[in-house]
């Protein structure tokens, strides 16, 4: 019988911490690496036609709530672990992992599978990538040189808005795991929005205000729903606010805040 383990639903976009085109870690110092090498024997490395690389466990060389935490991916240089979201095993010891892949257009995820001495990637619904294998003396070779880190991003998407013009606010923030808060907010039209710096930030049972030195961004809460308005100069606009879950493209691709988020199916 398989044993399957669903990860809860993200009920936020999780959004990023590097700048358009860039692969920085921002607000934090670089994370410290995670001894994979210690568990070389363990781990499998394989790589795509794009010159992508995967390392995965070896097939029962962990147990079942322990393997997720050994999934990277990255270049031959540096890899980053992988957001497992969902996961499943068979009695022969393969893998269906569900990794948090936003930028994925087609998919809510992205599938890595392995299976009968195979690895697969599914990164869209016409999109599936079967990888080949490194060699035992290649897998030595990329242990040697390699880097592995904890996931990329520590950042995910707090508020999503835009105005009747075409105009996006963006406000992301830390994610729990690193502290919270250290909020930013982004302004301006897909593909050229701007982050504006920081002047004072309101946090209480009515809403958020969001003070910048470009304007001031406005959420009033109530039980309903939320009312949001960009203030400047005296003049208020109103804004229709944007689930980020039905925006996951938009945020990590087409508003142009972030480069790389270090995940699966990054190049899409």
């Amino acid at each position: 019988m398989r044993r399957i383990l669903i990860a809860l639903s993200m009920a936020v976009a999780v959004a990023g911490s590097a700048g358009a085109g860039g692969n920085r870690v921002v607000d934090n110092k670089k994370p410290k690496p995670i001894d994979a090498k210690a568990n070389a024997g363990k781990l499998e490395v394989w790589k795509d036609d794009l010159g992508q690389y995967y390392v995965v466990p070896v097939a029962n060389a962990f147990s079942f709530d322990d393997a997720g935490a050994w999934v990277f991916y990255g270049d031959a240089k540096t890899l980053y672990q992988q957001r497992i979201i969902g996961a499943s095993s068979d009695p022969q010891g393969g893998y269906d992992w569900s990794i948090w892949a936003p930028r994925v257009t087609t998919l809510q995820q992205a599938e890595v599978e392995t299976k009968n001495g195979r690895l697969t990637v599914q990164c869209g619904v016409k999109d599936l990538r079967v990888l080949t294998q490194l060699k035992a003396d290649e897998a030595k070779v990329f242990f040697a040189k390699a880097t592995f880190y904890p996931p990329l991003w520590q950042r995910q998407t707090r508020f999503l808005a835009r105005d009747d013009d075409g105009i996006y606010y963006f406000v992301d923030e830390l994610r729990e795991e690193y502290g919270g808060q250290g909020y930013r907010v982004f302004v301006g039209e897909k593909g050229a929005m701007k982050e504006l710096g920081m002047t004072n930030v309101v946090e209480d049972s009515g809403g958020f205000i969001f003070a910048t030195k470009g304007g001031s961004l406005k959420i009033i809460s109530d039980k309903k729903s939320n009312t949001a308005y960009w203030v400047k100069g005296g003049k208020k606009v109103e804004l229709t606010e944007l689930v980020p879950m039905d925006n996951r493209h938009l945020i990590y691709r087409s508003l142009g805040v972030y480069g790389t988020v270090g995940t699966v199916c990054d190049d899409l």
